[in-house]
């Protein structure tokens, strides 16, 4: 486990800004998880009182990843197909969605949720082929979705948001060094923050809160940490994410750290293309397929 987070900076990133709640649908999700015989139809039913959200769970259930060969056409179905983890895993991904957005229609907002579901699903794709199991691929989901979320909050109140870190970026600047300079907080503590108020595991908010640096993070000695981390980046590599966020082909902190994060999984630079092409096959778009 990296080193505990320094509360000061907690409440330092955190002035002027306020962690949206865990909403009520899915706190009620969770309580069905958490009773001693979770009711699925309840679960299917609290699922359905969201177009949205059904919509979502249709889309993904019955998308390559899962390879079916007969389409699924009710949430009940879908739910029985998931499992009830993977079913709360979906829900979250629209809800945060929507929570932070708050009706926003910008293009970055456009952009950064677009590739939050576009990293989300490459991550745990990319654990699937890997050969990591059910909790692993879970897990990776869940990264991918919410290690940006602190950037919707800081650019809800800082329209400039975008154009600051592009600006940054081809400076080759840090991430966190131009946030911190321009907007006194970090994505990674506020991202950090939410992840914890929406229930993820303390491995997960630990790798949000330190996504950005790799040499604190894979100097630890958690396996789980490491491998959850390394398969993030390489997913956020394949996205293409500076250039689909800010117009910046430029990414040195992937440069810089590639082959420790490749090591952690046993590859090479030369398997990256190959990874990439079994997504492709799953329809789903990288940064060698554009």
């Amino acid at each position: 486990m990296v080193k505990a987070i320094d509360m000061s900076l907690v409440e330092h990133a955190l002035q002027g800004f306020t962690i949206p709640p865990q909403p009520q649908v899915l706190r009620h999700i969770q309580q069905q998880l958490n009773a001693a015989e979770p009711d699925l139809n309840r679960i299917a039913s609290l699922i359905a009182l969201d177009i949205g959200i059904a919509g979502f769970t249709l889309k993904v259930v019955n998308s390559a990843y899962f390879g079916l060969r007969n389409k699924i056409t009710s949430v009940e179905q879908a739910c029985r197909y998931l499992g009830l983890n993977r079913v709360v895993m979906l829900v979250r991904s629209v809800l945060l969605r929507f929570t932070l957005e708050e009706g926003r229609q910008d293009e970055f907002s456009r952009k950064l949720w677009t590739n939050a579901l576009h990293t989300a699903t490459l991550a745990m794709t990319l654990a699937k082929q890997l050969n990591f199991d059910q909790q692993c691929q879970d897990d990776c989901y869940s990264l991918g979705l919410f290690r940006n979320a602190g950037m919707a909050l800081i650019s809800q109140q800082a329209p400039q948001y975008a154009a600051v870190l592009q600006q940054g970026l081809l400076q080759q600047q840090a991430v966190s060094s131009i946030e911190e300079q321009h907007f006194h907080t970090s994505h990674e503590v506020l991202g950090y923050l939410i992840a914890e108020s929406w229930g993820l595991t303390q491995t997960l908010c630990n790798i949000i809160a330190y996504h950005h640096s790799p040499a604190l993070l894979l100097e630890t000695d958690n396996q789980a940490e490491h491998q959850r981390f390394a398969i993030l980046k390489i997913a956020e590599f394949f996205s293409g994410e500076s250039r689909q966020l800010f117009q910046v082909n430029l990414d040195p902190e992937w440069q810089l750290h590639q082959s420790r994060i490749l090591d952690v999984l046993e590859l090479e630079p030369l398997q990256l293309p190959e990874l990439a092409e079994l997504l492709h096959r799953q329809e789903l778009r990288t940064i060698y397929s554009v």
